[in-house]
């Protein structure tokens, strides 16, 4: 019996593809391919129909799988415990980020994280699409908003508070809004999500205001507003920089926009080994004066 192969087929049913099966395994797609091939032969059944854009289960590839997956997730859980006695953590992770993510939190827990744990590497990602966590082979994402996933396993950790921020140039010529209903005669800029269309339904109900630019990029965002295009809702921490240099004001500091929660994401209980829980709980430790200094 060749557990590998074992192993192999039940990444192939859970990722959905030979390819991302290979990603997630770190091994070649012909070696996916091979192991299929083999198990296949050594059970004498047919375990997958395959076709150019398709992959499905037979009713034997069923029964097999649910027979061998618990097994499985058995032994390689026994294995990174194993490997992690006495505190020594090895392998890779690979971890994805918002692209806009204030770096000194994620930086200092990196940094801080491979001091401690030399065995460890790691795979960063840092962009705003919504990564497959499985065929991308993601070991954690820290996100925001309302993260989603079938088998996913979701942990909160923190809230992301906003604010008004226009620059001096654009006070100076367009004035001050007093009020929340003077935004309206304001050239307002958003980041495109309906997180922060909510924002503007806080604890001062206004009707929904068309903005003036939509992007989907906070640093673009904040160029805009730093330019004079206009009065941007902002995360406190992306512009404390910019407002301390003066280039930034806040306006209506009575106004707060509605918090956007903070999470980690992992896409499966069995994917949370040793060493990725114990560079979640770095990860937490290192934002918590992120969050306390918002």
């Amino acid at each position: 019996m060749d557990l590998n192969q074992t192993r192999v087929f039940v990444e192939v049913v859970r990722t959905g593809g030979f390819a991302a099966a290979a990603r997630r395994l770190s091994i070649p797609k012909s070696t996916v391919s091979a192991r299929i091939q083999a198990l296949e032969e050594r059970l004498g059944a047919q375990l997958l129909k395959r076709s150019t854009r398709q992959l499905s289960l037979t009713a034997e590839g069923s029964t097999y799988f649910e027979a061998v997956a618990g097994a499985v997730d058995a032994l390689v859980d026994a294995e990174a415990a194993t490997t992690a006695q006495d505190g020594v953590l090895s392998g890779k992770i690979r971890f994805t980020a918002p692209l806009e993510f204030p770096r000194d939190a994620i930086t200092s827990a990196l940094s801080n994280f491979v001091r401690l744990h030399p065995r460890v590497k790691f795979d960063v990602i840092l962009t705003n699409r919504p990564l497959d966590l499985v065929a991308e082979n993601i070991d954690l994402a820290l996100r925001g908003g309302e993260p989603s996933g079938a088998g996913h396993i979701i942990r909160k950790v923190g809230q992301i508070s906003f604010g008004l921020y226009a620059s001096p140039q654009y006070i100076e010529r367009c004035g001050r809004p007093e009020t929340v209903s003077e935004l309206e005669k304001h050239d307002l800029l958003l980041f495109s999500s309906p997180s922060s269309s909510r924002m503007l339904h806080n604890s001062h109900p206004v009707e929904a205001i068309e903005p003036r630019i939509s992007v989907d990029n906070f640093a673009f965002l904040r160029r805009l507003a730093i330019s004079g295009a206009g009065i941007a809702a902002m995360p406190h921490v992306l512009v404390a920089h910019e407002v301390a240099a003066g280039r930034l004001e806040r306006v209506l500091e009575c106004w707060t926009g509605e918090p956007s929660s903070l999470f980690l994401v992992f896409p499966s209980r069995r994917d949370m080994t040793p060493r990725v829980k114990a560079f979640a709980d770095h990860l937490v430790a290192a934002l918590g004066p992120w969050q306390t200094s918002i």
